[in-house]
C-alpha cells in the first residue's frame, strides 16, 4: 500500500512522497564505527538498499546480506560509515554537511551526493544490466506480449528499470558490476569496471538430501517452478505461462508474484498454473514444497544484473532453465535457452521429460555444489575485499 501511495505522489508531489517515504522506510544509518578520538578518520557513504529492521534469520532479499558485508569491510578498514537508501530524496539534507572520502552505491541519492560534493572516490554499484539494454529488451518483451494478448492491458506490470542510468557511469570513478561476462560486454564503453557475483539466500547447514531427491525425481517430472518477484513481463512469467498452457501434463508453480501483478496473472493463467504466494527460503516449508517437488526452475527474464532468485534455487540443487540475460555465467548444470519465445521455452521443458533420472540427479548435485561455491556470502565478501583494496590502493 505504501509503495502504491509513493508511486502516485512522487511525480506530482515529490516533497510529500519524500516525507511519506522517510516516515515508513527511507531513513539513514549514520556514524557507524565513528571514532571521536581520530580527527583524520575517513568517512564513506553507501547508497543502497533498505537496512532498517532487518530480519537476518529470514532475509527478504540477498542484497541486505551483501550490503551488511559492505559495511563490515569499511569498518575493518577503519572508516566511519553512513548508509542511506538509494531513492531517499531527503538524504542530502541530513548528510550533506559531511566530508566523504568514498561513496559507493546507486540511484537518486548516489547521483545527488556525487553532484553536490567533491568526493574523490565514487563507485557505481551496478545490480542491473546496462540501462539502455534493459529499456530495449523490455520493450521487445512488451511488444511480444501485446502481439499475443492485444486485449489485455499491461498497466499492472511492474517496470524493472530506472535505478541505474548512464549518468551514474559518467560521474563515477569506478563501477562494480554484479553481472556475468555476457552481460558485462554491454558496459564496454565505460572504464574502470570490475565484476562481482551476488550471493544467494540459503541455509548453510542444509545438506543435499540425495536419497530423498533421487526418490522424488520421477514423481516431480511434471512440476515446473517459477521463483521471482516484481516484474511480470520483464522476468518472462507471461511467456512461461503461455508455454505451459500448451503442456497440459505440466504444472507450473509460481512463487513470489507481487500482489500488484495478481490481476495480470489471473488473466493469463491456465488450469495447470498456480500462484503459490510468497515463501520463506529458510523454512522447512521451502524444502518440502519447492526443493523436494521441483527439479527445474524456468526463468526467461529479459534482463538481470545477476538473478539472485535463480542463484538461490541453484543453492538448493534446482536446475535452472534460463536466458543468457539472467546474468549467470553458463555452466554444465544449467540449461540456457536459445531465445525467449514460447516455442523455445516449451521445447526446453519438453526435453526435460526425456532426461534420465540419473542425469537429473547429477545435474541437481552439480547445481548445489556450483551455487554454494559461486554464490556464497563468503565468496562475495572475499571478492568485495579484493576489489575495494585495489580501488583504495590498500
Amino acid at each position: 500500500m505504501i509503495r502504491t501511495i509513493l508511486t502516485i505522489l512522487k511525480d506530482r508531489y515529490p516533497e510529500r512522497a519524500q516525507r511519506v517515504g522517510r516516515f515508513f522506510r527511507a531513513k539513514e544509518l549514520t556514524n557507524i564505527n565513528l571514532n571521536l578520538c581520530d580527527k583524520q578518520q575517513q568517512r564513506v557513504l553507501i547508497c543502497y538498499t533498505n537496512m532498517l529492521d532487518i530480519n537476518y534469520e529470514n532475509p527478504c532479499h540477498a542484497n541486505i546480506l551483501h550490503a551488511t558485508q559492505m559495511i563490515h569491510y569499511f569498518i575493518k578498514r577503519g572508516y566511519c560509515v553512513d548508509f542511506c537508501h538509494y531513492a531517499d530524496r531527503a538524504a542530502f539534507k541530513f548528510l550533506g554537511h559531511h566530508k566523504y572520502d568514498v561513496i559507493i552505491g546507486q540511484g537518486y541519492s548516489y547521483k545527488e551526493f556525487c553532484a553536490k560534493l567533491n568526493i574523490p572516490i565514487r563507485i557505481n554499484f551496478v545490480t542491473e544490466n546496462h540501462p539502455l539494454v534493459v529499456e530495449t529488451k523490455y520493450k521487445e518483451r512488451l511488444d511480444y506480449f501485446r502481439e499475443r494478448h492485444p486485449k489485455i492491458k499491461t498497466n499492472a506490470d511492474i517496470k524493472r528499470n530506472g535505478v541505474i542510468d548512464v549518468e551514474q557511469f559518467m560521474i563515477s570513478t569506478h563501477s562494480i558490476l554484479m553481472s556475468s561476462d555476457f552481460n558485462a560486454l554491454n558496459f564496454k564503453e565505460f572504464n574502470e569496471l570490475r565484476q562481482i557475483n551476488s550471493n544467494a539466500i540459503y541455509n548453510e547447514e542444509w545438506k543435499f538430501p540425495i536419497a530423498d531427491i533421487a526418490e522424488a525425481i520421477s514423481e516431480n517430472r511434471g512440476n515446473i517452478l517459477w521463483f521471482g518477484s516484481g516484474g511480470f513481463i520483464h522476468k518472462g512469467l507471461d511467456i512461461l505461462i503461455d508455454a505451459v498452457k500448451e503442456l497440459p501434463d505440466i504444472s507450473l508453480n509460481c512463487y513470489g508474484i507481487r500482489k500488484e501483478e495478481y490481476s495480470l496473472f489471473d488473466k493469463l493463467k491456465g488450469k495447470n498454473i498456480f500462484n503459490r504466494g510468497r515463501i520463506n527460503v529458510m523454512s522447512e516449508t521451502f524444502n518440502r514444497e519447492i526443493v523436494l517437488k521441483h527439479n527445474f526452475i524456468v526463468f526467461p527474464s529479459c534482463s538481470e544484473g545477476m538473478s539472485t532468485a535463480v542463484a538461490t534455487c541453484m543453492a538448493y540443487g534446482i536446475i535452472p532453465i534460463i536466458t543468457k540475460e539472467c546474468g549467470l555465467a553458463s555452466a554444465s548444470c544449467m540449461i540456457i535457452l536459445d531465445d525467449f519465445h514460447i516455442t523455445c521455452v516449451r521445447d526446453a521443458i519438453q526435453k526435460t521429460l526425456l532426461m534420465s533420472n540419473d542425469k537429473i540427479l547429477k545435474m541437481r548435485q552439480d547445481c548445489f555444489k556450483y551455487a554454494r561455491e559461486q554464490f556464497s556470502l563468503m565468496k562475495f565478501d572475499e571478492s568485495f575485499r579484493i576489489i575495494m583494496d585495489e580501488i583504495l590502493g590498500i
